[in-house]
């Protein structure tokens, strides 16, 4: 899966990447906790160079956006974040691998187990269907899904989809107040995303058990 002031620039790379925001203003009500709205950068890797890219913004059918979308990335924006964050990056290799980070802070009332069970049942529910996506550079893609492995944690979700010509292995993080969503696309599939999904796990406890 109300945005204040987003910033959706093409670039030339593949793969998609996620959009900039104006630091979170204070919200009344139920409070943005353990970890504060003003922290929400700090949830994305040290490996992020960039805040904009070519975006994965369209899948059909549309009840599968969840596992592609990543404009109002679904697993995270159907939550309702009080704020998110997102950066792009390359692992360079053979082949190079473009991840997207997108991240997102909720009030205290969030539940990840609730959101976590979402993403797994999206997953399911499309297992055997092929799904369209359509990037930012109007560049369409047929993908299917492909079998997961088990993340070993049940804070982490996995999935990997592939077509001919592309592949993204992907992984959804959440605990606390906190989720995180990362992609991470090239020619061919099999990327460590786990491994992303792990620091991601670590970097939301660290801050969720900062003492102010």
């Amino acid at each position: 899966m109300g945005i204040s002031r987003l910033v959706l620039a093409g670039c030339l790379v593949l793969a998609g990447c996620t959009r900039v925001v104006e630091p979170p203003q204070a919200l009344p009500g139920i409070p943005v906790a353990p970890i504060p709205a003003g922290q929400v950068a700090d949830l994305l890797s040290d490996n992020v160079e960039e805040q904009d890219g070519n975006l994965f913004v369209t899948v059909e059918p549309e009840r599968c956006s969840g596992i592609a979308q990543e404009v109002d990335a679904p697993f995270v924006f159907d939550h309702k974040p009080a704020a998110h964050d997102g950066g792009h990056w390359i692992a360079a290799g053979s082949p190079d691998v473009y991840v997207e980070e997108i991240v997102g802070l909720f009030r205290a009332s969030f539940d990840a187990g609730v959101a976590l069970a979402a993403a797994r049942d999206t997953i399911e529910s499309c297992r055997a269907l092929p799904f369209t996506v359509g990037s930012m550079a109007d560049r369409t893609y047929e993908f299917q899904l492909r079998p997961t492995r088990d993340s070993g944690s049940p804070d982490i979700v996995l999935w990997s989809f592939a077509s001919p010509d592309w592949a993204c292995d992907n992984a959804f993080v959440a605990a606390h107040n906190a989720a995180i969503e990362i992609t991470a696309c090239a020619d061919i599939g099999g990327f460590d995303v786990l491994t992303l999904a792990e620091d991601a796990l670590g970097r939301i406890e660290a801050l969720a058990n900062t003492v102010a």
